[in-house]
């Protein structure tokens, strides 16, 4: 079952960039505990991130991933110190609202053709970290921003794994320094990590055929989802 739920989590990140996680905390949360699933998915997204970064070595966005990836490191102290001020269905509320908001505004960015500057990018890599120290599937906010200005298909994909990878490393060393991460979850999040490898290979096999159109809008789709499901999250946690 955790293998069949790992190559499926690949198989929709590779396709997708997101998504992949909802599945692990669906399949895992019963096995292992809500408290134990988020360091776990940490250490299994330093692996589906890292087999993406494999996939889509020769189409990532260096320079925006690097500014972007600096930008969020702060990021994730600042969101860990809010999560303490507000209650966990305010935020999800609050994160659901700003991807389905972001669905216009990113048809209306590439309508004019918006090239953003390094303010810009600093600034959304910091409320992306602010995001990530609060809740899972926050990458979201990465694959919505920077498909709205014009990255698609393996170069958006490519790009996200390599911004990923490195929240996931500052994550899982974050739990670990806190002994949140023990031997069997890490041996756990390693296994999940080896299966990943399959199915973001299928994957990019997909993607590389696919047209632009038909990719983003899926990405379009995924933000949909994602919005509603962080929204009814938010409404039925009450």
């Amino acid at each position: 079952m955790i293998a069949a739920a790992s190559f499926a989590g690949a198989l929709v990140s590779g396709l997708g960039g997101v998504g992949g996680t909802f599945i692990i905390v669906i399949v895992l949360t019963p096995l292992v505990g809500p408290k134990a699933v988020i360091p776990l998915i940490a250490v299994y997204a330093i692996c589906s991130n890292l087999s993406r970064v494999y996939f889509y070595w020769r189409t990532i966005a260096w320079k925006a991933a690097c500014q972007f990836t600096l930008a969020s490191l702060p990021g994730i102290y600042l969101g860990a110190s809010f999560l303490r001020e507000i209650s966990e269905p305010l935020f999800l509320g609050f994160l659901g609202i700003t991807l389905i908001l972001i669905l216009p505004l990113r048809r209306y960015l590439k309508h004019i053709s918006f090239q953003p500057g390094i303010k810009t990018i600093t600034g959304l890599g910091l409320a992306f970290g602010f995001m990530s120290g609060t809740a899972p599937g926050s990458g979201m906010l990465v694959i919505a921003f920077f498909n709205s200005i014009g990255l698609s298909g393996p170069l958006l994909l490519g790009t996200d794994a390599i911004i990923g990878l490195a929240n996931a490393l500052s994550r899982t060393g974050t739990f670990y320094a806190m002994d949140l991460l023990d031997q069997r979850l890490i041996l756990l999040g390693l296994f999940m990590g080896i299966v990943t490898f399959p199915g973001t290979w299928v994957a990019s096999r997909f993607v590389r055929g696919m047209r632009t159109e038909v990719h983003n809008l899926l990405i379009e789709i995924m933000i949909l989802v994602s919005g509603m499901l962080f929204i009814y999250k938010a409404i039925w946690s009450n």
